[in-house]
């Protein structure tokens, strides 16, 4: 005998069922991806914090000496070899050298600063005086903002959620079902 149960309470409780059980094996992974996702991209955001910044006024000092040290094939201690800097950053360079020194476009007479906008993410390498190697190196980064880092944990955690919500489902067993079929 073929028997319909067409009772709207029934009806009502496997659609209030199956609503807790899309929660537990869709919505549950996919808030569990994300939660991993602004973990680890905040534990990186963290640990880069140095090129993770507003732009600023950026000072380089040569130092009194500078050119004796360089001509000695010398560096000078203070100012290093290559710098990382973000898109908006003004690096001023102030010479406090006896003599004429030069970054690039920047010609700095003695006692004097000179200023660069830097404007577009780049990488240089600039003909520099004040490096025994002739040479400076400038990395341009663009500056991390809060979309940059919403748009990193949506990128990582969504396929992330959607990965363990397909796991869920395929893998581990509907109780329901397996309650059904013993």
């Amino acid at each position: 005998m073929f028997c319909v149960n067409s009772n709207p309470e029934t009806k009502k409780a496997k659609a209030i069922m199956s609503i807790g059980a899309l929660v537990k094996r869709i919505v549950l992974p996919m808030l569990l991806g994300l939660v991993l996702a602004v973990l680890t991209t905040e534990v990186a955001y963290r640990m880069f914090k140095r090129e993770n910044r507003e732009p600023a006024r950026i000072e380089l000092v040569i130092p009194l000496g500078t050119a004796e040290r360089v001509a000695a094939g010398q560096a000078p201690p203070s100012i290093p070899a290559d710098m990382n800097f973000v898109v908006g950053d003004t690096l001023v360079v102030v010479n406090q050298d006896k003599v004429d020194h030069q970054l690039g476009p920047l010609w700095v007479p003695p006692g004097t600063s000179a200023s660069m906008n830097l404007s577009t993410e780049e990488n240089y390498t600039l003909e520099c005086s004040f490096q025994p190697g002739k040479y400076f190196g400038m990395q341009i980064y663009p500056p991390v903002t809060l979309g940059t880092r919403l748009t990193g944990i949506l990128i990582t955690g969504l396929p992330l959620g959607a990965f363990f919500a397909v796991y869920g489902i395929l893998v581990l067993p509907d109780k329901k079902k397996k309650e059904a079929g013993t």
